[in-house]
């Protein structure tokens, strides 16, 4: 058995902290060790203590990571079994008490990050997978997007499982560039870790310093601050310019916008862009009079509009790119249905009048609302 002498003697005087070994009183309840360091349990006082403690070290370790378990340590009738983690949550009918030793993890192995770091510099080494050793920070850009919207689409289905497994693979795109800049001498993975801590610490000082921020609106208004100051002077004037061009076209005029009002440029009520939004819709109308299919001022003042219906969501505090979303996802439901309905009737939309769609279009949205009543009424 591994480190037995070392092992029956922190048994026997009840859990003492041994070099390099770090020891845990089953009896306390749910602890999760480092999987990067050995482990010893004890004071384990039966089959049902074994398995719990199996269902946590699942957690952080790989099913068939064997551990060392001891029956009566210590004692005449000592007894020891190499059990795997997957084992432990079986009777392993051996008297109590038991101590249970587990080693460290294999880095790649083990469920921290510092085990996905050694799995990734596996992945790009000479003998790891060539697609991964092709990649740079360019060629992941669309993976880091892609990896986002699918988080964001477990959000709006509110599969938290799934939310759990998309945001690995966010986490993935955050080790896989990590390690690239550690390869070209950049920056590693411990510099991302260390700027975020700065950052959070930097602008939260009502949490880690003495400032009071009694509202979500001060927190925002007061990060705006401190990033500014972060920035600097010389680089004020590119706050605006500065918004990422890659987010969404709704959510980038959104965040303009709310840095354009930060600077006191915007309108004092929501009759404002409300009115601007009836300009602009005017000046479209007169557009589309004049000019041909594709023309660049059609172009132009769609913009416009767009652009003053995000000012009026921003005033109404809605966030303009996810009212859309929804509104999308609701048109593709009722059409969907629409497609059911005539299916029903034993006929295909592609062959209705115009009237006809309409029709059923007024019926989906009907049974939909219905539905929605229903739900509410729970």
């Amino acid at each position: 058995m591994p480190r037995r002498t070392s092992i029956e003697a922190a048994v026997r005087a009840g859990g003492a902290e041994l070099a390099g070994v770090r020891v845990f009183d089953a009896r306390l309840g749910d602890v999760r060790p480092d999987p990067d360091g050995d482990s010893l349990f004890i004071n384990v006082r039966g089959a049902a203590m074994l398995a719990a403690i199996g269902r946590a070290l699942a957690r952080d370790y790989p099913a068939d990571h064997v551990v060392t378990v001891v029956s009566r340590p210590g004692s005449g009738d000592q007894t020891v079994r190499a059990l795997t983690i997957a084992d432990l949550d079986a009777p392993a009918r051996m008297p109590p008490p038991l101590a249970v030793f587990v080693p460290a993890a294999p880095a790649e192995r083990g469920g921290t990050v510092d085990g996905l770091r050694a799995i990734m510099a596996r992945l790009r080494g000479p003998d790891g997978c060539p697609w991964d050793r092709e990649q740079d920070h360019r060629t992941l850009r669309r993976c880091l997007l892609e990896e986002a919207h699918e988080a964001l689409d477990a959000i709006d289905r509110e599969d938290w499982q799934d939310l759990a497994s998309e945001l690995g693979d966010i986490l993935l795109q955050v080790i896989f560039h990590a390690q690239l800049g550690s390869e070209r001498g950049e920056f590693d993975f411990d510099d991302v870790a260390a700027r975020l801590r700065d950052k959070l610490i930097a602008r939260h000082p009502h949490v880690f310093g003495d400032a009071v921020a009694n509202d979500a609106a001060t927190v925002l208004r007061r990060w705006d601050e401190i990033k500014r100051e972060e920035v600097g002077d010389e680089r004020a004037d590119d706050l605006l310019t500065g918004v990422a061009p890659t987010l969404p076209a709704l959510d980038r005029a959104q965040k303009v916008q709310r840095r354009a009002a930060h600077f006191g440029f915007d309108w004092a009520h929501v009759e404002g862009p409300l009115a601007k939004l009836a300009e602009e819709i005017e000046e479209l109308k007169a557009a589309l009079g004049a000019e041909a299919p594709g023309a660049p001022r059609l172009e132009q003042e769609i913009g416009d509009v767009l652009f003053a219906a995000v000012n009026v969501a921003r005033f109404a505090g809605v966030d303009a790119e996810q009212a859309l979303r929804t509104t999308v996802e609701r048109f593709a439901r009722r059409f969907a249905a629409m497609q059911g309905l005539a299916a029903e009737q034993g006929e295909r939309i592609e062959g209705m009048n115009l009237e006809q769609m309409d029709a059923l279009w007024e019926r989906a949205k009907n049974r939909e609302q219905t539905a929605d009543n229903r739900e509410i009424g729970r």
